[in-house]
């Protein structure tokens, strides 16, 4: 099959986001035995601007992708968010390929206020949107044309290759990076909370007021250089929402704390990650594993195995394709493949 993936490969930031979901949806894809074309809808619109800013080239980025869609003639359109691409671009290339289905990768939390009119938007030429989201919330953004699907953060071997479960010389016992504590300054209070409960812990927190975050390769050794991490995201109450933080946690085998509010206990068991209910248990747990290093280095290793078992970049692939054609369901999702509408 032929796909063309559609969103921001941020050639801009060259390289510096070599662990995006996108690059490795695109790695999934194409081990799959698909063929490939990423399109950077972002940069090639940021090539028909005066010293690359501006929004004049969002006109030829369209152009572009409905050029490319003529000449490549996909199957499969994928839009993750791709928005300077317009609906009526899509409704052109449909014109074009009577026979394409289009489906939409949304990154972003739904309760974001400017997520769910995105979700409406494109909810209008789509033919499904995955978000990383699960349940009932995505009922409402459902309809006889439009469905809506869980998607979990996929792993890719080939770039969360670090193992810290392996390693004993961290210099650092607990890893947390929030990017930035502006819009969610709970989160930076969280840190300093836990920071303070359990003062023996070495904290490697970034995204804290002089502690800024860290990108690329930066981030991985950053990433390398602790045992632990937290997996903090800025609401823990929808139903297997997480950021692209728990595939670089897991997948470079930290052990991952997250709240068990999220529903991931019912994916991954104690044996694999560890889950706390308040900042109370979230500090016993910390000190627990900092006197019983050997047990931390079996469980992370266990969450290591687990998740990339069930959420490889393959395998999540895989199930992009079979619910956007629409196909009968792989038996082994080790996750909730609800799917709204349709």
């Amino acid at each position: 099959m032929r796909i063309v993936i559609a969103g921001n490969y941020n050639e801009k930031k060259a390289g510096a986001n070599f662990y995006a979901t996108i690059r490795k949806l695109t790695n999934g894809f194409t081990r799959n035995g698909h063929a490939v074309i990423g399109f950077s809808d972002r940069d090639v619109a940021r090539e028909g601007t005066d010293f690359g800013i501006g929004r004049r080239g969002n006109a030829g980025a369209n152009q572009r992708l409905i050029e490319l869609a003529g000449n490549y003639q996909p199957d499969l359109l994928v839009l993750m968010h791709a928005d300077r691409i317009s609906n009526e671009t899509v409704l052109t290339i449909r014109k074009i390929l009577p026979g394409l289905r289009v489906a939409v990768v949304n990154l972003d939390p739904i309760f974001l206020p400017e997520n769910p009119p995105r979700i409406r938007r494109f909810s209008e030429i789509a033919d499904v949107t995955f978000i990383t989201t699960a349940g009932d919330h995505l009922a409402p953004f459902a309809s006889a044309t439009h469905r809506m699907a869980y998607l979990p953060n996929p792993t890719d071997a080939s770039i969360e290759s670090l193992q810290c479960f392996a390693r004993e010389d961290q210099p650092f016992d607990l890893f947390c990076s929030i990017g930035s504590e502006q819009g969610t300054p709970w989160r930076g209070d969280a840190l300093r909370a836990i920071a303070a409960a359990v003062p023996e812990c070495r904290t490697a927190f970034y995204g804290l007021a002089g502690q800024p975050a860290v990108f690329g390769q930066a981030y991985f050794d950053a990433i390398a250089s602790a045992r632990m991490g937290l997996n903090l995201n800025r609401a823990d109450d929808h139903k297997l929402y997480s950021s692209d933080r728990l595939a670089q946690y897991a997948g470079n085998g930290l052990l991952v704390f997250i709240a068990r509010s999220t529903g991931y206990d019912e994916i991954f068991s104690d044996e694999e990650f560890v889950f706390y209910r308040d900042q109370a248990e979230l500090a016993d747990r910390l000190r627990y594993f900092l006197e019983n290093d050997g047990e931390r280095q079996r469980i992370a290793r266990n969450g290591h195995s687990r998740y990339h078992a069930i959420f490889n970049e393959r395998v999540v692939a895989r199930y992009m394709e079979e619910i956007t054609f629409e196909k009968a369901l792989s038996p082994d999702y080790g996750w909730q493949s609800d799917v709204y509408g349709g």
